[in-house]
């Protein structure tokens, strides 16, 4: 059997704490995929056990199922200030991550088609992983598809690379599309799952056509399909005149628009990770800066447990950030200090 298999397993078996369907939950591929590997029924293809791998070497190094990490709720309110950097960090349950979650589980049980956006680095994956793991999403049926600049323009890449991971049988090659599409909806027909299509934002007119086809062949038997994406894509679908736009645009039965991070869950974000006192004119300058993005927000928390712990965080504080992390000028005056080596290569 596959070297990498066997790793799993050997994982699997010294954490009995890790299920193999919350395994799956961080793969790309739908549980029954991984069952079906680990049960020998089926030899799994070189992007199966590219995302084992993966999936695999993150769990070695604590990054996914760490002991001792959990879900922060956040308070309502605005918990001004604030609280050395915890690893592995909690995931913080916040309004998008909810919502999230409710799209998820309603496309999931309805097979509906819905569209789900936010900014870059508002969290979206992060939610969808949480849902999968922790959420509702335990018990249900899910792929996660992140498009790549190939699967995005190429109609062969996309489909053949869907039916590796919900591990339909076909016959690879350009000429056979046609088979591989009705292979791919023949499979889900029988094997049901929710279909999460992510970075779906970059996706061409024809691989959007196709995604529609294959949602409107397979939801009367369960298939729901979910769109995440920048707010571009919502953007195109109600303004766009295209027919494959208008057409798909005209089955979406859940609109979600994300807005990211409020100041409230930033605030309660902050304490929870130990950030000394945050002036009134910093936490604003702050949020300007981070613009609802969880990814901006995380990056300059380590970079300021890095060079300012138990420093009070000032607006110049928060210009040298912003100038480092982003290459923003925010307005204020700052004397910029070249960060140590190491500090460099942990925030990178």
């Amino acid at each position: 059997m596959n070297d990498i298999v066997e790793r799993v397993k050997g994982f699997l078996a010294e954490r009995p704490d890790v299920a193999p369907d919350r395994f799956a939950a961080c793969t790309k591929f739908a549980p029954s995929t991984l069952r079906h590997v680990l049960d020998g029924m089926r030899e799994p293809s070189a992007d199966v056990t590219a995302e084992l791998a993966r999936v695999l070497r993150l769990a070695l190094a604590g990054e996914v199922f760490p002991a001792g990490a959990g879900a922060v709720a956040l308070p309502e309110g605005h918990a001004r200030p604030i609280l050395p950097v915890r690893r592995p960090r909690d995931i913080f349950l916040t309004e998008t991550l909810r919502k999230v979650g409710r799209g998820l589980t309603y496309c999931a049980e309805h097979a509906a088609l819905g569209v789900i956006t936010a900014t870059y680095g508002a969290g979206k994956t992060m939610s969808v992983r949480h849902w999968r793991e922790f959420g509702e999403g335990r018990g249900i049926e899910s792929v996660v598809f992140e498009h790549s600049d190939f699967s995005a323009s190429n109609s062969i890449d996309f489909i053949e690379s869907l039916a590796d991971l919900v591990g339909a049988e076909y016959k690879r090659g350009c000429h056979n599309g046609g088979r591989t599409m009705r292979a791919l909806c023949a499979h889900l027909v029988e094997h049901p799952a929710l279909l999460i299509i992510d970075q779906a934002e970059a996706v061409r007119g024809r691989v959007m056509q196709i995604t529609r086809q294959i949602w409107d062949r397979t939801h009367d038997a369960g298939v729901g399909m979910v769109l995440l994406a920048a707010p571009v894509l919502m953007e195109r679908l109600q303004a766009s005149r295209a027919s494959d736009l208008a057409a798909l645009s005209s089955r979406v039965g859940m609109w979600v628009q994300l807005r990211g991070l409020s100041e409230s869950e930033m605030a309660a974000i902050l304490k929870a990770e130990r950030i000394t006192t945050v002036d009134e004119a910093a936490f604003r300058t702050w949020y300007r800066a981070v613009g609802g993005s969880m990814r901006r927000l995380m990056a300059s928390v380590d970079l300021i447990q890095a060079k300012h712990a138990a420093k009070p965080i000032t607006e110049k504080t928060l210009a040298g950030v912003a100038a480092y992390l982003w290459g923003l000028n925010i307005g204020v005056a700052v004397e910029h200090a070249e960060p140590a080596r190491s500090e460099q290569a942990r925030v990178a």
